[in-house]
């Protein structure tokens, strides 16, 4: 169809049977391992089974005797601390998290948590979360998931009276802002091993370190791993080393969680098998809600809550806002592509549309679709205050769109993100002058591979090898995410058994089945791919896929969920 396939190159051959040797996998499943870099047992050992002591002392991080001495004085003194947080999932269950922890070591009427609104204050620390503070009598703000970038509201802060812990895994920039302790694996100072927390990692690290003090039961500790797990998944950070040792544990507890708002999120019948992508389409959009279209702090307000009838009232009043955010996403979504017919930047290397009106909560949705109808890096501007715009940006495969919007931030007012993803804010009139120069920049720096969709495979597989044992196998790979994602399998010269059948409102699914060796049949699922039920209807196919899990009343079955497909002409 529309994707180059891309196969891993071949193993060492004596390295696949030296890890099939000293492990008792299969060939097949020994060669799924030395492709995502397991070719030893140690390797092994650590991915197969990661224990609590794999995860590293808090205090390797950079300032981190620094904030706990802060916090410990704080606490000793009196002083009211404010957890302040951004408002997508991250940011949230990091301040959910954090305020948590602290509630269990410092009295309620010492601690608050503040969310900035999206609309008014934008994303990050603001003078009116610092002014908020000050007016409140907080003297110390523990920030989450934001900060390494606000070296100027820390300085407002400090003339103020207050202090700030910073807790982010963002890149920093030249300049560290100058708070009581900044605490992030990415600083170029810090010696902590792994770099790749997401922010509710780091705020995670700094109550493992607190509690080296205050030495909560560790089963309490862990009860807070299950909003860890919905952060690591939903903010896509990479699913190796501490973040799936904390991963894999926060999902076991997520799975049992005592959390009033999160077991009302999920239905009963679910939650008991909820994995990654379950907390990335079910659960990170609900919360994410709140914050894109009303207010983040009420997805705080629903994690911490213990009040049953509250936190019904919060579920609805996010359901309804999850419904408006669809909504609001496919309007600006099919205007944004209109916007791209008519301005005829379809030729161009990268693709960036503007509408005052469109939502600020909905823009990244909105560039994440462009980015798959049209494969370029990606902005999508709307307006923000005084004046301002305000973009996210998204990229294509293994295109760092951070280091291409850096190489244009003399435009810029404010600028932050990932290889993957970003945002920033701009004076209006700049823009004409931005959108000049980011195609030139991407245009000069983007390689030929970068420019198409691409799928990458693991391995072809034949049919009877899709049996039991690779099923087991394929589950003890998980937890799924970047650097470790599920394997994308193929299978050749395939036909339908029966019939092809179209799903969804516009027919846009489709569902058939293929015959194993054994007789049964196996299930093939095909997400936005109704339409090309003819094909696979009369032609032979390979199919590259993925392996998927079905839980119902406690059953599990398994199917293939197809990415893409190549038809023989018969």
């Amino acid at each position: 169809m529309s994707l180059k396939w891309i196969y891993k190159p071949e193993p060492d051959e004596e390295v696949v049977d030296a890890i099939s040797t000293s492990l008792g996998f299969g060939t097949f499943e020994s060669k799924i391992l030395v492709l995502r870099g397991i070719d030893n047992y140690q390797k092994a050992r650590e991915f197969f089974k990661p224990k609590l002591e794999d995860i590293h002392n808090p205090y390797l991080m950079a300032d981190m005797q620094k904030a706990v001495d802060r916090i410990a004085t704080a606490i000793e003194n009196g002083e009211k601390i404010l957890v302040y947080g951004d408002y997508d999932v991250d940011g949230t269950t990091a301040v959910a998290l954090m305020y948590l922890y602290l509630s269990k070591i410092v009295e309620k009427k010492y601690l608050d948590f503040y969310i900035p609104d999206r609309n008014l204050e934008g994303y990050g620390i603001s003078k009116e979360g610092i002014d908020y503070a000050k007016e409140n009598g907080f003297s110390l703000i523990v920030a989450l998931d934001c900060g390494i970038k606000a070296a100027d509201k820390v300085e407002y802060a400090s003339g103020r009276g207050i202090d700030f812990i910073i807790c982010d895994h963002h890149l920093p920039g030249d300049e560290i802002p100058e708070a009581y302790a900044v605490l992030d694996p990415k600083r170029k100072d810090c010696r902590y091993p792994y770099k790749e927390l997401s922010g509710c990692g780091v705020g995670f690290k700094l109550c493992q370190a607190l509690n080296f003090i205050y030495k909560i039961p560790e089963s309490e500790m862990f009860e807070l791993t299950d909003l860890l797990a919905i952060s690591i998944a939903a903010d896509i950070v990479s699913m190796t080393g501490e973040n799936r040792v904390l991963a894999r544990l926060g999902l076991k507890t997520l799975r049992k969680t005592r959390k009033i708002g999160l077991r009302l999120l999920v239905p009963d019948d679910k939650i008991s098998s909820f994995d990654v992508s379950n907390i990335v389409f079910e659960i990170a959009p609900k919360i994410n809600a709140a914050g894109r279209i009303s207010h983040g702090k009420a997805s705080v307000e629903l994690m911490i809550s213990d009040n049953l009838k509250q936190a019904h009232q919060i579920v609805d009043e996010i359901m309804s806002l999850n419904d408006e955010r669809r909504e609001l996403d496919m309007t600006s979504t099919h205007q944004a592509l209109e916007q791209i017919k008519t301005s005829g930047q379809e030729h161009n290397f990268t693709t960036v549309v503007y509408h005052p009106e469109w939502n600020k909560g909905v823009i990244g949705i909105v560039a994440s679709r462009l980015t798959e109808s049209y494969y370029k890096p990606t902005l999508v501007f709307t307006d923000g205050n005084n004046g301002e715009m305000v973009a996210s940006a998204r990229s294509v495969s293994d295109f760092n769109v951070h280091e291409a919007l850096d190489a244009c931030s003399e435009l810029f007012l404010k600028f932050g993100g990932h290889q993957a993803a970003a945002g920033l804010s701009m004076e209006k009139e700049k823009f004409e002058a931005f959108r000049k120069k980011f195609e030139q920049v991407v245009s000069q720096r983007i390689q030929d591979y970068q420019k198409e969709p691409s799928i990458q495979i693991d391995t072809d597989i034949e049919l009877d090898e899709l049996n039991r044992e690779f099923f087991n196998f394929h589950r003890k790979l998980a937890p799924f995410g970047p650097d470790n994602m599920k394997p994308v399998l193929v299978l050749k010269n395939q036909r339908v058994t029966g019939f092809v059948k179209t799903m969804g409102k516009e027919n846009n699914h489709l569902k058939f089945y293929i015959k194993h060796p054994s007789g049964r049949n196996i299930e093939c699922v095909g997400f936005k791919l109704g339409s090309y039920a003819g094909d696979f209807r009369n032609k032979t196919f390979d199919i590259a896929f993925t392996v998927e899990e079905n839980h119902w009343k406690g059953n599990v079955t398994y199917y293939l969920n197809l990415k893409d497909a190549r038809f023989h002409e018969n």
